[in-house]
């Protein structure tokens, strides 16, 4: 990895970066995807068709479940990780009890025509604190499908926008929802209606790698890789690329942002180069950030 300050580290050579912490036990295969819980400090991770739960802290692996005939492509966890959530190529969303030792999923989600690329979860106390907690299930699939799964309503809405989606982000409001297309076009969709809000294109080079997105903590901008080894900034309100950082030589494929306000000027990327950079600009809208990295 590699740390890139822009203001300070522009046109020099990107500092090495100190591994934390490595995880390693429970994989035997590449790990394709990851999510954290901190309040439970639960690491979900992948290696091809199982899913591995570890222990942040301790290293520890706790559980690890098999239920899917093809490679997993993205997880998520429900707050305190009292559900863990995988999707695959299968076709399928499978949930697991995340508090037993139960290995079988408590639900199979089966609707997705093709590979199901994202999944995400979105949980709301209403009412405050003893208020009733509601959440929502959100996918994303080839078959360019995002849908809403409601279980506690047992309600399942669906949206088609005309392409194979391959990322799926959340405002950190969970008003809106951004996919990213194979068409090269990221297209903003209100959650509660369906409605098309916006849509950005033309920066950022699409159509053979599955590209992330993520949105700033403030959700003003969002964030998506591109083919040419570029991240590329949107403004969400206008529409209009603000920024192109450049560094690594490969497509970028994973993007995330840092979900708090005062770190809205933090971006990482992980590209097929091997490399993850973290990108580092105060404030983050800048005109310091229009130089090439490279």
């Amino acid at each position: 990895g590699y740390v890139v300050d822009v203001e300070k580290h522009g046109d020099g050579p990107p500092l090495p970066a100190l591994p934390i912490q490595t995880y390693t036990d429970g994989h035997s295969h590449p790990v394709a995807a990851v999510a954290v819980d901190p309040q439970s400090t639960t690491l979900v991770s992948t290696s091809d068709r199982t899913v591995v739960v570890t222990d942040i802290v301790s290293k520890r692996v706790k559980r690890r479940f098999h239920s899917h005939s093809g490679r997993i492509n993205a997880v998520a966890c429900s707050d305190n990780a009292e559900a863990i959530l995988s999707s695959s190529y299968d076709g399928k969303v499978c949930l697991f009890d995340g508090r037993s030792w139960n290995a079988a999923p408590i639900q199979t989600l089966d609707e997705a025509k093709d590979s199901v690329t994202a999944v995400s979860v979105w949980q709301q106390q209403q009412g405050g604190a003893a208020g009733a907690a509601t959440a929502e299930i959100i996918t994303a699939s080839v078959d360019g499908v995002v849908r809403y799964y409601d279980l506690r309503k047992g309600q399942i809405r669906c949206d088609d926008v005309g392409d194979a989606i391959t990322g799926l982000a959340l405002t950190n409001d969970g008003h809106c929802a951004a996919v990213s297309c194979l068409d090269g076009t990221i297209r903003l969709i209100e959650r509660k209606t369906g409605d098309l809000l916006h849509q950005y294109s033309g920066a950022h080079s699409a159509g053979n790698y599955g590209l992330q997105v993520s949105f700033t903590a403030d959700d003003s901008s969002v964030v998506s890789g591109s083919e040419d080894g570029s991240v590329v900034i949107y403004d969400v309100g206008e529409g209009n690329a603000t920024q192109t950082l450049k560094r690594h030589t490969r497509p970028v494929c994973a993007i995330a942002a840092h979900p708090k306000r005062e770190q809205t000027s933090v971006v990482i990327s992980g590209g097929y180069d091997g490399n993850a950079i973290v990108w580092a600009a105060n404030p983050f809208v800048s005109s310091k950030w229009d130089r090439d990295c490279s």
